[in-house]
C-alpha cells in the first residue's frame, strides 16, 4: 500500500512540474517586436499628452484613466480602431505592468504576454481587446489590480520560502 501510495505521489509531483514547465514555456520575444511594443506604449502616453492629459505616465492612475475612456467609448469605435487599439493600448498596459511590478515581455504560443515574478503570465493586448468588446465588465484596471495581488502575494511567498 505504501509503494502504490509512493508511486501515485511520484507520478502527480511530476506529472504536475511537467504541466507548469509546458504552461510556462515561453520563448524572449524578438527585438524588432519588443521595439514595436515600446514604440506603441509611447505612442499611447504621447497621443494622451497632445490631448492635454499631462500627467499620464506609466503608473496605476493612468490605467484606470485609460480603463474609464476605453468604458466610455468601446461603442463608439471604428473597427479598425478596435483591431489596431487593443495593440497600442496593450502595449501600454503591459509596460506599465513591467514598470510597477517587474517582469518582461515574453512569447507565448502566438501570442505576446507579461510574465511577472517568473510564474504568472499576464496578457495585456488580450485584456484590451476584452474590454473594448465587453465594456467595463473586464477593466483592465481590474486587471491590472488583481495582476498586482498576484504578484505581490508570489513575492511574499518567495520571502517566506
Amino acid at each position: 500500500m505504501k509503494v502504490a501510495l509512493l508511486i501515485i505521489l511520484l507520478f502527480l509531483t511530476s506529472y504536475h512540474s511537467k504541466a507548469e514547465e509546458r504552461f510556462l514555456s515561453h520563448e524572449e520575444v524578438p527585438k524588432s517586436i519588443l521595439s514595436r511594443i515600446k514604440e506603441g506604449s509611447k505612442h499611447t502616453v504621447s497621443q494622451m499628452h497632445e490631448q492635454g492629459i499631462s500627467h499620464f505616465d506609466y503608473n496605476e492612475a493612468s490605467v484606470k484613466f485609460l480603463s474609464e475612456v476605453i468604458t466610455d467609448e468601446h461603442l463608439h469605435l471604428s473597427d479598425n480602431a478596435k483591431r489596431i487599439l487593443p495593440e497600442i493600448w496593450g502595449a501600454f498596459l503591459g509596460e506599465v505592468i513591467i514598470e510597477e511590478l517587474g517582469g518582461k515581455w515574453v512569447k507565448f504560443g502566438d501570442q505576446y504576454a507579461v510574465l511577472v515574478s517568473d510564474s504568472h503570465l499576464c496578457f495585456p493586448m488580450n485584456k484590451v481587446h476584452e474590454q473594448i468588446a465587453n465594456g467595463q465588465i473586464d477593466s483592465i484596471y481590474a486587471f491590472y489590480l488583481s495582476t498586482a495581488r498576484i504578484a505581490n502575494e508570489i513575492s511574499s511567498a518567495d520571502d517566506g520560502a
